[in-house]
């Protein structure tokens, strides 16, 4: 068992942290993981810079050698060592989808704020997001080095936050009153075959879905089924509609 939290308790820990500690947020997909992350940087004012860990390469995080002198250095990749010194908040999104060799790759920038020879700008934020195995992801083992290098933090969805953000972003009110009558429907389990199933995401998607339905003249009596059963779980697609 793990103590979990909330995303609001998420984004406070890593405002109150993440200049000074690595923080690994881990949660089944469609929670809200990666807005949430933005969402603290912005508050903080600091740029975030992401990085997908299934689209990148050990070089792209220790970066490319070049001939200086009579010695060798490796230049690291402008996203993670900007050339000022601001800080900035360096989002690691999927990180444990990545590779071994990427994970190894990370280690004394989860630790030391290294790269190389480099250090991050003072005040950087370091934040890594990612699904957990029996979410049936793209998740690799997270080695023993990597997880003693962050603070770990479980978190879980929370319906009255959900539906308190989803007021404050015109998300459909059919939605939000049928998520306050069958709450468990805001989050399932992933399920075994690759069919919809229901998400906070999944939910915001349907609402955004039904908006250009609307806005583009299809009637929603007969388009609202199909897009219902598209997004979300199909049971609850069929008590929705």
């Amino acid at each position: 068992m793990n103590e979990t939290v909330t995303l609001s308790q998420a984004k406070n820990i890593i405002k109150a942290l993440a200049a000074d500690e690595s923080v690994l947020l881990l949660s089944s997909p469609g929670l809200g993981k990666s807005d949430i992350v933005r969402n603290a940087a912005a508050e903080a004012g600091l740029e975030c810079r992401s990085l997908l860990g299934t689209q990148i390469a050990p070089e792209d995080v220790s970066g490319v050698p070049k001939i200086d002198g009579e010695r060798s250095v490796f230049c690291p990749p402008r996203i993670l060592l900007p050339e000022d010194d601001k800080p900035f908040c360096l989002f690691l999104d999927e990180l444990p989808a990545a590779g071994p060799d990427v994970q190894k790759a990370f280690y004394a920038l989860l630790l030391e704020r290294r790269i190389g020879e480099f250090n991050l700008p003072k005040g950087t934020w370091v934040v890594a997001a990612g699904n957990r195995a029996e979410d049936r992801a793209l998740v690799r083992t997270i080695s023993s080095a990597l997880v003693n290098r962050v603070l770990i933090l479980h978190v879980r969805v929370d319906n009255e936050e959900w539906i308190s953000w989803a007021r404050a972003n015109t998300i459909r009110s059919e939605i939000i009153a049928f998520i306050s009558a069958v709450p468990d429907a805001l989050m399932r389990s992933a399920p075994p075959e690759p069919v919809p199933f229901s998400t906070p995401r999944a939910w915001a998607s349907l609402s955004a879905s039904l908006d250009l339905a609307e806005s583009a003249g299809l009637p929603l009596e007969q388009t609202r089924r199909a897009l219902a059963y598209g997004k979300v779980s199909a049971g609850d697609a069929s008590l929705f509609c």
